[in-house]
């Protein structure tokens, strides 16, 4: 225990800041990342066929006995920068305070990494065969997202596919743990990702002459755009079901107090009242409708100086049964005729993987048997993005989920300052990857 504490210490004081603007990477903190990965790990290297792929992405297969499809675990070890005057300890120090270990990527995704890749080193140590093959894929950019052309994550599915690899299950980052009380559950609900939102930034903009600020026209231009991006805050798209909000309901139902679990049990009888309730809560809501926010504006250069063009990006995440497509549709037939709307980075929401996959099972009964305190395990829709979305074209199961549950009372460090993991979960977290990867890879 104490050599997985100390690794995760050393590899967290490697500074694998992302950037979207390349030049501003240090490339020699990954460097010293993927050395003490080597060191960190000989048993996994010297039983695995491992390579990196777009310069720092790894990959590790280990081979299995037979030829059925293989699985994948996956994670990043790319972080988001850090604001080093909110942090009460160094952020890349990996510091140990009461219990907790500190450090930008404790939470996202660096703990995630080290708990999965302690846990196969230490089934390897074991002699532990599997009959599946079993992929450990980490990437490296992350958090710039997987659908840039050099994403690792992209670049290491696109080979396993050319390949012709369809894998059995897939496993990454994405669960969480949550108190049930929202749903009416006495309790500590798993959830366990099945699909994620689809994700698309809509820019509108408007064009006008431009001029001194003195002579303002009838609305700016800076007006009409923010007019039509208030158009979706103030008219929230529909509410619905949808499949995965669905299969976690049924998962949830038998263990909700009354009169939800009545309301639950007739739930397309009851649609309006139930709609209306879950759109109540920020967390809800963006399960049952496609969302929209305003994330950034832009005009003039000056404060005395008309817009010429003003800009604002509208920031959506679409719910399963949407597409970008009728997305922009609906968009247009809000807004006035001169304003353009743009699509940028479109996706549409993945497919939905079966709560039924012997690999979710799996998955339920390793959070079961390390938390006992959780009581019960549920497929939920991710609202966020991963790597992971990237496989579902190619394998039968993608799964996202949180092996820490620590982070049921941290989560608001993820991404912000004083990032940090209890001990009690990194060690459970590592228990956790290794009967997951047990049990799936001899399925």
């Amino acid at each position: 225990m104490e050599d997985s504490l100390h690794h995760l210490q050393q590899l967290l004081q490697a500074k694998t800041i992302s950037y979207l603007d390349r030049s501003r990477i240090d490339f020699k903190e990954y460097d010293k990342f993927i050395e003490c990965v080597k060191e960190f790990y000989p048993t996994l290297l010297k039983k695995s066929e491992f390579k990196c792929v777009e310069g720092y992405s790894l990959l590790f297969m280990i081979k299995g006995t037979t030829d059925k499809d293989p699985v994948g675990f996956m994670g990043h070890y790319d972080v988001v920068p850090v604001n080093e005057e909110g942090w009460k300890v160094d952020p890349f120090s990996g510091e140990i305070t009461d219990g907790y270990i500190y450090g930008r990527g404790t939470l996202d995704m660096k703990g995630h990494v080290v708990a999965l890749l302690e846990a196969i080193e230490s089934l390897l140590k074991e002699g532990i065969e599997f009959e599946r093959d079993v992929y450990i894929m980490l990437g490296h950019n992350e958090e710039t997202g997987s659908a840039l052309p050099d994403s690792g994550a992209r670049k290491i599915m696109e080979m396993l596919r050319d390949e012709g690899k369809h894998f059995y299950c897939v496993v990454d980052e994405g669960g969480a743990f949550i108190k049930g009380d929202a749903m009416g559950v006495n309790g500590i609900i798993g959830l366990v990702g099945v699909a994620e939102k689809g994700y698309c930034d809509i820019e509108l903009s408007a064009t006008q002459e431009g001029g001194h600020a003195s002579t303002p026209p009838k609305t700016s231009a800076l007006y009409e755009v923010t007019q039509a991006a208030s158009l979706m805050e103030s008219n929230k798209f529909k509410a619905d079901y949808n499949e995965a909000t669905i299969a976690m309901f049924d998962a949830l139902q038998p263990y909700m107090k009354q009169p939800l679990k009545f309301l639950f049990s007739y739930r397309n009888v009851f649609k309006p009242i139930i709609i209306n309730a879950l759109v109540k809560s920020p967390e809800t809501a963006a399960t049952v409708r496609t969302t929209s926010v305003m994330t950034m504006a832009s005009g003039s250069k000056a404060p005395n100086v008309l817009a010429q063009e003003a800009k604002v990006n509208i920031n959506c995440r679409l719910v399963p049964g949407d597409t970008v497509e009728q997305l922009v549709a609906r968009i247009k037939s809000r807004v006035k005729p001169n304003i353009k709307i743009k699509a940028i980075n479109g996706n549409d929401p993945t497919t939905i993987s079966p709560n039924t996959h012997p690999a979710y099972k799996s998955i339920h009964m390793a959070v079961r048997a390390v938390y006992p305190e959780c009581l019960t395990v549920a497929p939920y829709l991710m609202v966020a993005a991963t790597d992971s979305r990237l496989y579902h074209p190619i394998s039968d199961g993608v799964y996202r989920v949180q092996p820490f549950m620590s982070m049921l009372e941290d989560r608001s460090t993820v991404h912000a300052d004083n990032e940090r993991i209890s001990l009690d979960s990194f060690y459970k977290g590592i228990e956790f990857f290794k009967q997951c990867i047990h049990n799936i890879a001899n399925q």
